[in-house]
């Protein structure tokens, strides 16, 4: 999918996306004409693109080739990059000084935080820096150079591959507007003349103004949970549990302390119970019957699901919207664009594989 291609090229440009010289003779994943690319490059490819789609596009793990597919766009994203990279020094784009010093202090603005969120001092950022670069086995030049190269990149991207990419029409834009309604009105039927990953992207971007406009609620919940295999008893007494905090919540109980003291769903718990906003069909059909029941600023009574028992609070109910265009033609004609750039950033490296010598050893160790 395209969608997916951007998140590629995304990847790509980032400072941190470039391989660092191996300290040891490693095996191979594939050589891209000289260059050679690790299997721990691989590896740490898959781990983060699998982050990436986890994140924007959870339903990609559902298919039934989606190992396949992960590994596969994993080799492709790093032979891309070298050839981008090679292409870059090829034409000797240049990377002044001060270009090189940004991108350096951008990735180290990046440190300025612990994972906790505790802002660092300056010396203990810099020192976190440096501890990644340790763990990485980079040293300051080399990291240095990495990022030289992925500024050229990013200048041949523009350069080169953005000047390529159209801008939308106000014709084009409106025909994509009216898909998207046709997607949300379930007649996906009726929209021709898309090939497959052209509709697989309008899926995608229809699904998100369906967030945006469906009647939402912002839910926080707790959880009592009852364990795969558990006995009668065992979910008597979470049942129990689940009825005592609800009624504590009818007397003194805050109910941000009773998720710290009772709540099973340590994720949640993190940020007070808070599950963000919900729309129809992410929930448990038995939860979210309940949950769309529930005025602003209510507890529900102990709703049983395959988890456990919830408690379930209304914060906030907002409701349904209708989509305009007019609202939504910014965003469409930048939907449009990136669809555009990411058919000539195929279209380009298609060119630049043609001439190149790609040798796959992946295949070769299974």
């Amino acid at each position: 999918m395209r969608t997916i291609n951007r998140t590629l090229l995304a990847a790509a440009l980032c400072a941190c996306a470039a391989p660092a010289a191996a300290a040891v003779v490693e095996d191979l994943a594939a050589r891209v004409n000289n260059e050679p690319v690790t299997v721990s490059e691989y590896n740490r490819t898959k781990e983060a693109l699998a982050e990436q789609y986890a994140a924007a596009m959870p339903d990609f793990f559902k298919q039934k080739n989606a190992a396949e597919q992960l590994e596969k766009a994993a080799l492709d994203k790093l032979v891309d990059e070298a050839l981008l990279r090679q292409k870059a020094e090829t034409l000797k784009i240049k990377v002044y000084e001060r270009e090189l010093e940004t991108g350096v202090g951008e990735i180290r603005k990046r440190f300025s935080r612990s994972p906790a969120g505790e802002q660092l001092s300056p010396e203990k950022a810099e020192a976190a820096f440096r501890e990644e670069l340790k763990r990485e086995g980079v040293t300051m030049e080399e990291f240095r150079e990495r990022i030289r190269k992925q500024l050229m990149v990013q200048k041949l991207v523009q350069d080169t591959i953005r000047a390529r990419a159209k801008m939308p029409g106000d014709a084009e834009t409106r025909a994509y507007f009216n898909n998207i309604q046709l997607v949300l009105k379930g007649e996906e039927a009726k929209i021709t003349g898309l090939d497959e990953e052209a509709m697989q992207d309008l899926l995608a971007v229809a699904g998100r103004f369906k967030e945006l406009t469906s009647e939402r609620l912002r839910l926080r919940h707790i959880l009592v949970k009852v364990k795969e295999g558990a006995t009668p008893a065992e979910k008597k007494a979470a049942q129990d549990k689940a009825r005592s905090v609800r009624k504590d919540l009818d007397g003194n109980l805050d109910f941000d302390d009773a998720v710290e003291k009772n709540s099973d769903d340590p994720e949640s718990a993190k940020r007070a119970g808070d599950l963000g906003y919900i729309v129809k069909g992410m929930l448990p059909p038995e939860v979210e019957a309940a949950a769309f029941k529930l005025q602003v600023g209510d507890n529900s009574q102990p709703v049983e699901s395959k988890f456990g028992w919830h408690i379930l609070r209304l914060e906030e109910k907002r409701a349904a919207q209708k989509l305009r265009y007019e609202a939504v033609k910014d965003d469409l004609e930048q939907v449009l664009s990136q669809n555009s750039f990411a058919v000539e950033l195929g279209s380009y490296l298609k060119e630049l594989r043609k001439d190149a010598k790609i040798q796959i050893f992946l295949g070769e160790k299974k």
